[in-house]
This record gives C-alpha cells, structure tokens and sequence, in this order.
C-alpha cells in the first residue's frame, strides 16, 4: 500500500464530501445514496459528522491526495449502544486492490472492538467485491433487504445486511 491513514477531522469535511459525491456519481449502482441526497450538505454539517463519526481516510503518498474512506456511526439509544454501524467505505478506482480498503478496515475494527460488540452494514447486494470483501474480514450476511433502492433508471437495488460479532 503507498498510503497513509488516518482518522479524518473537521478540517477534512470538504475532501471527504467530495470523495463521497464522487463515490455515489461514479459508482450508481454500489451506494443506496445518490449524490444529489448528499450535495446539498452544508460544509459545517459534515464537519460535525467528522468530529461525531469515526471516519478513516487514506491519503496518496504521491500526492497527499484523500483516495479511500470509510466510517463508523456509534448507536447511542439505550438498548443498542452496543453497535456500530460501518458506512461509506469506498477507494478511487485506480487504488482498488492495492492494500487501501484493508487498512482502513483494519482501522475501523481496531477501533470499533474496544467501543462495541457488533459492526452492521448493509451493502449492494450485486457488488460482488465488496460481498467478497467484507466476508474475509468476517462480516456475515444475515438477511436482504430487497428493493431497498430504485435508481433513475427504475433498476432496484437489494442490499445484504451484513454483521461482525466480536463476542461469539
């Protein structure tokens, strides 16, 4: 991997929306989210799920260039403070399969295990790779949600919902 990790602040809000924007406009068919949900986010908001959130992004030895993300939501309900919920994982495509999404995943289970007990996600169900990814890492899918998502096109998207339980 020639790639640093680190975790993002809210000094990094407008590099993160716009790998984010850029994630959903380019890859329509692997997020439940169109960019058109997200470009209206203001600046301030993303800065504060930045500082609420636990987002890991990879910069680019090149060029210092913010190349892959992914985040962690804590639960704070009473009854299900005990999960997190994993979201937004995405790698520019010249950067897939260089080692990038397993240091930022290594990173949200290091910090994920020492703060709850499960990981949810939920993931495209016909992105074949991601599946594959997250089943190495230990994520089991326990259920589909079916149509969970209709693109433009009327293409309806499943989603498999997936779980890492660090107790069992």
């Amino acid at each position: 991997m020639r790639a640093t990790c680190r975790r993002l602040n809210a000094q990094d809000a407008q590099d993160f929306q716009a790998l984010r924007l850029e994630g959903f406009r380019l890859e329509p068919r692997a997020f439940r989210f169109a960019s058109e949900d997200e470009a209206h986010v203001t600046p301030a908001a993303v800065a504060e799920r930045l500082q609420r959130d636990f987002v890991v992004g990879a910069f680019s030895a090149e060029d210092a260039q913010l190349i892959g993300v992914g985040g962690l939501a804590w639960s704070d309900g009473v009854k299900t403070r005990h999960k997190a919920l994993l979201y937004g994982m995405y790698v520019k495509a010249p950067h897939r399969g260089s080692g990038v999404a397993d240091e930022i995943m290594k990173r949200l289970i290091d910090e994920a295990s020492a703060k709850v007990e499960i990981i949810t996600l939920t993931v495209v169900s016909s992105n074949l790779r991601a599946l594959r990814f997250y089943q190495r890492w230990g994520f089991r899918a326990y259920g589909v949600e079916e149509r969970s998502a209709k693109n433009e096109d009327g293409d309806y998207l499943d989603e498999t919902l997936m779980a890492l339980r660090f107790n069992d």
